[in-house]
């Protein structure tokens, strides 16, 4: 009897050592990782599809350098440049527009939504209205003023 219930244990055994082979994906991990080494593997080749090598030498030869971008990135910083140029205009026209501001005193200028405000203004409350028209445009995020305070130009005349 013993011999019979060794025989069931060891059956029982071979059974769920069988269905565990079967049933679980012990090579899961590595189809994954395979998986991701392959999608890595593409991007590259996408990468580098642009680098060939007579284009290279021709380019070199021509040039005297080779210059390969990111397409995607480059349009994206053309895209930023033009947004700045767009907003670093729109805001020198509400300054121009202003009866208290002088746009020819007050230079802007644009960088990934910053707004630099240099040059002077009558007083402190033309620096708040500058900075105010500068915030009026939806992409700008900062507006820094080096903008110095000199009063009407009245003061710079020899006294009478």
């Amino acid at each position: 009897m013993r011999g019979f219930f060794r025989l069931v244990v060891l059956l029982a055994i071979v059974f769920v050592a069988v269905w565990i082979a079967t049933n679980i994906d012990i090579d899961r991990p590595r189809v994954r990782a395979e998986g991701e080494l392959r999608g890595a593997a593409e991007k590259v080749q996408e990468a580098v599809s642009d680098i060939d090598v007579r284009a290279i030498a021709e380019e070199l030869e021509r040039t005297g350098r080779v210059v390969r971008r990111r397409t995607e990135r480059a349009a994206a910083r053309v895209a930023e440049a033009t947004e700045d140029g767009r907003t670093t205009a729109a805001i020198k026209t509400k300054l121009a527009l202003d009866p208290s501001l002088s746009a020819l005193d007050i230079s802007v200028d644009t960088t990934d939504g910053r707004v630099t405000l240099a040059g002077h203004a009558e007083s402190a409350a033309d620096v708040a209205r500058a900075i105010e028209i500068a915030f009026e445009q939806d992409n700008v995020y900062e507006v820094i003023s080096t903008l110095q305070v000199h009063p009407t130009r009245e003061r710079s005349r020899p006294p009478a």
